[in-house]
C-alpha cells in the first residue's frame, strides 16, 4: 500500500486589511440556512452510503478450496469436498446413526484454528449461486463435526461439516463459518465464506462420485 505524504503548509502571506463592511440584516438568516442544508445534505448522504445491510452485516474474508483464510478471529481452510447419498455416525449407546436423504449431502473436511482467544465454531452454511442458504444439517451429531471443538490459537483442529441440499444447488456453493469466543452468539458475526470450486462440470462430477456410504467417526 502506498503512502501519500500530507501537503506541506505554504508560509502565511500577508494581504491587505480590508475596510469593515456595514452589517447585513440578511447575512445571519441566510448563514443559518446554508448551515441547515449543508447539515441535511451531510445526513443525507451518510444514509446513501451505509445502508441498513451495510452497517448490520457480517465483515466477510474469502477464499476457495486449499486456502487458509485467515478472518479477525479463525482461519478457516476446506480441504476437501466429498458427497454421499447416506451419512453413518456413531450414535447414542454406541449404535451407529443413518441419514439418508432424497437430496445429496455433501461433506466439507474443514481446518480451523483461532487467531489470538479460543473459539467455538457456531455456524456452518451453505451459501448457493442464487443466495439460499442451507444450514449444517442436524441429522448428524454435532459430537461429529468440527463444531464439537473450542479451537485454540496455535494449531489446528479439523472436522467435518455436513450439509443436507438438492442436487441442483450444487455448482456454484460456498461454505460460510462463523465463531464466537464463548456461546453467546454475537449479531453480525465476522465470517469466512470459501468457494467450493463446483460449476456445472464439477457438480455433476461430484454427485457422480458419491458415495453410497460415508461414515464420520470422531477427527482431531
Amino acid at each position: 500500500m502506498g503512502t501519500v505524504a500530507p501537503e506541506r503548509a505554504g508560509a502565511p502571506t500577508r494581504g491587505r486589511r480590508r475596510a469593515p463592511s456595514q452589517p447585513n440584516r440578511w447575512r445571519r438568516p441566510v448563514g443559518l440556512l446554508v448551515g441547515v442544508a449543508f447539515a441535511a445534505a451531510a445526513v443525507w448522504a451518510q444514509t446513501f452510503a451505509y445502508t441498513r445491510d451495510d452497517r448490520g452485516g457480517p465483515l466477510t474474508w474469502t477464499g476457495g478450496v486449499g486456502d487458509e483464510v485467515r478472518a479477525s478471529r479463525v482461519w478457516v481452510q476446506a480441504r476437501a469436498v466429498h458427497a454421499a447419498k447416506t451419512i453413518e455416525a456413531p450414535g447414542l449407546g454406541g449404535k451407529t446413526a443413518i441419514a439418508k436423504t432424497t437430496g445429496i449431502f455433501l461433506v466439507v473436511d474443514l481446518a480451523a484454528q483461532a487467531t489470538r482467544e479460543p473459539q467455538k465454531i457456531v455456524s456452518l452454511e451453505i451459501l448457493t449461486a442464487d443466495g439460499k442458504r442451507y444450514t449444517s444439517t442436524d441429522r448428524v451429531p454435532e459430537t461429529q463435526t468440527i463444531k464439537q471443538f473450542f479451537v485454540q490459537p496455535g494449531w489446528w483442529a479439523t472436522g467435518p461439516a455436513v450439509f443436507e441440499l438438492p442436487v441442483s444447488e450444487l455448482a456454484g456453493a460456498r461454505i460460510v463459518v462463523s465463531s464466537v469466543r464463548g456461546f453467546i452468539v454475537e449479531p453480525s458475526l465476522p465470517e469466512v465464506e470459501i468457494d467450493l470450486g463446483l460449476d456445472e462440470a464439477g457438480a455433476a462430477r461430484l454427485v457422480s462420485e458419491a458415495k453410497d456410504i460415508y461414515s464420520l467417526g470422531n477427527k482431531k
